[in-house]
């Protein structure tokens, strides 16, 4: 009899699900001191224990005192198992895995994780000449596991389809060999049939093993991918899942599933992941019209009555407990969907708390930012000053030579037109001098524009230029040609710019006059363009250096400690870097480097 025709595996499922309905589900031990997993055994019972054993102890080290014991199981044995409860989990194929969910309610709570995902590799012998395209294998006997096999038939059924191949008509036979899979790759060796169909990466892991000569088998039909190593002949899926079952309560699972998702396996033990979609799985089942889907295979409700009216029935009592089922399953969703909107507002709750705490930190960082400013220019303000008086004692002596000629009577008026414009570019240069501190200390909001270094840096030094003066310090200044612009915000950049001056400044108080110099360069670096601020101080030891940027950290005696923190703060929000280095020949050198603009702008 041909597989999957049977109207038995259309009606079974159904009087299955309504008989664990009605019985209900199968109580796990109320203090569980084991752990039972029934396993797939593709390789043979031995094969399975040692692949899955590297699992068994991850669950007993999550859960001390639990004795996990896996349990390996041919497909039918699988069944009858889970259809009794006589295990709590199950690791099978995913084909496996789908009809188990649909017919007994498992649920999978995390997916194997091993990078190799599940295909079907149709081998035949490598001289097998006559042998080249799936269409070939028309009138070939097909050595296989047996017709309910994921990987090792039901994957690659789909691929004979597509190629307009029927395998249970255009075959001359299906030889079921059963488990362990390895006796489908013997009887093609051996020459006892044509072809088999096997899991994908059985046979380099035979190779591999020793146990089959490499180059022996040749694989039909080969579909390169990048999420395998292997030759496989179909389409891929998605690896093995562990499921629990009804009975096995929602603590255990849940200790399981943080047992193996926290494990680190060794090498060739398989690692576990979150479960995955499964939806692959069902697109083969309905395309292929077989497990869950099978009834996709009968042509109308009404033939389908007319043949088994004696099901009738069953099919109704069926019918109705699966309403009931649903409407089970819509209360404890609409429960559940009640308890994750409780949870929802919750972290709403948290963001908008979240939101105003870092809008407050902003606000906080804003304000220190202005006073660090006020007290830049707090320290400037002789400067500022005698960068005022200038322009102002010019004002007032062209005044006075006017004064002088208009009493006199000796009216020169072009003298008079000339001393009036020097009056006029006189106070045009101290309305500069203020316009620039009013910007540099007014609140405002960062707006970053495409900037010039080399012209940021000179307008810096000439508002920095007093107070060095004042000072007897002589300011080197080395721009580098053509570099390219970056992005950023003038005033703040100008601030770090300042505040490194006046930190090289301090510096150097108790120098000698003589060596009382700062060294400011511009130049390109990896990351974009670079501005160094070179002092000839006596430098600073390593355990200053380690601290030197962190919050309210000073070595001045009436210093703050927030100047050079909220320097690194602008420069990193401009993506730079700022860092501290030893002058050659003593003293400090501070760099500061900013990422290129490479927008193109606009002409």
């Amino acid at each position: 009899m041909r597989a999957f025709r049977s109207p038995w595996r259309f009606i079974l499922p159904v009087v299955a699900v309504f008989a664990t309905i009605a019985v209900g589900p199968f109580p796990l031990r109320a203090a569980a001191t084991s752990i039972r997993i029934g396993v797939l055994a593709f390789r043979g019972a031995a094969y399975s224990s040692d692949e899955w054993a590297g699992t068994a102890r991850a669950i007993e080290a999550g859960m001390p005192g639990v004795d996990v014991q896996v349990i390996p199981l041919d497909h039918a044995g699988m069944n009858r198992m889970v259809a009794a409860g006589e295990v709590d989990f199950v690791i099978t194929n995913p084909g496996h895995y789908v009809e188990l969910e649909v017919v007994h309610g498992i649920s999978r709570i995390v997916t194997v994780d091993a990078k190799v995902p599940v295909a079907s590799a149709i081998v035949v012998r490598r001289d097998r000449s006559d042998i080249r395209t799936l269409t070939d294998l028309r009138g070939k006997r097909i050595a296989i596991v047996g017709t309910d096999a994921f990987g090792g038939f039901q994957v690659a059924w789909r691929e004979f389809a597509q190629a307009g191949l029927d395998p249970f008509s255009d075959f001359a036979g299906l030889e079921s060999l059963g488990f362990p899979m390895t006796q489908v790759l013997d009887a093609v060796v051996s020459n006892k049939v044509d072809a088999g169909i096997v899991r994908g990466c059985l046979v380099e892991d035979r190779e591999r093993e020793g146990a089959l000569a490499k180059g022996a088998l040749r694989i039909l039909s080969p579909r390169p991918s990048p999420l395998t190593p292997c030759v496989v002949s179909s389409r891929l899926y998605p690896d093995w899942p562990l499921a629990r079952l009804r009975g096995t309560t929602p603590e255990i699972a849940k200790k399981v599933a943080t047992a193996l998702l926290t494990y680190v396996p060794a090498d060739g033990t398989p690692a576990w992941t979150v479960p995955v979609d499964y939806q692959p799985v069902h697109e083969l089942f309905k395309e292929m019209r077989i497990g869950p889907y099978e009834y996709l295979r009968h042509v109308t409700l009404t033939e389908l009555a007319a043949r088994y009216w004696h099901w009738l029935a069953a099919v109704m009592a069926g019918f109705l407990a699966w309403i009931w089922h649903v409407l089970r399953v819509e209360r404890l969703v609409r429960r559940r969907t009640v308890e994750l909107a409780a949870v929802n507002a919750d972290l709403r709750e948290e963001i908008v708390k979240r939101r105003r705490v870092e809008e407050q930190e902003a606000l906080h960082r804003k304000e220190l930012d202005h006073a660090a400013r006020l007290s830049t220019l707090g320290e400037m303000a002789g400067g500022l000053a005698h960068e005022l008086n200038q322009p102002l004692a010019a004002i007032a002596n062209y005044a006075d030579g006017c004064e002088l000629r208009l009493r006199g009577g000796d009216i020169d008026r072009a003298g008079l037109v000339e001393a009036t414009r020097l009056i006029r570019q006189q106070a045009d240069r101290a309305a500069q001098v203020i316009q620039r501190m009013r910007a540099f200390v007014r609140k405002r909001e960062p707006v970053h524009a495409r900037l010039d270094v080399d012209e940021l840096v000179q307008e810096t030094i000439e508002f920095f230029e007093g107070l060095a003066r004042r000072s007897g310090v002589v300011i080197g200044v080395a721009l580098a040609p053509s570099l390219p612009a970056v992005n950023g915000d003038r005033v703040q950049l100008q601030q770090v710019v300042l505040n490194l001056l006046q930190n090289a400044l301090d510096a150097m108080a108790d120098n000698e006059p003589r060596t009382r110099r700062i060294e400011v360069a511009t130049g390109p670096c990896e990351v974009g363009v670079c501005i160094s601020v070179a002092d000839h101080g006596t430098g600073m030891p390593a355990d200053v250096k380690a601290r030197l940027f962190e919050p309210f950290f000073t070595t001045k005696p009436d210093g703050l400690g927030i100047g050079l923190a909220l320097c690194r703060s602008i420069i990193d929000e401009h993506g730079g870097r700022l860092t501290v280095d030893d002058t050659p020949g003593g003293g400090t050198l501070m760099r500061l480097s900013l990422p290129a603009d490479t927008a193109e702008q606009t002409p």
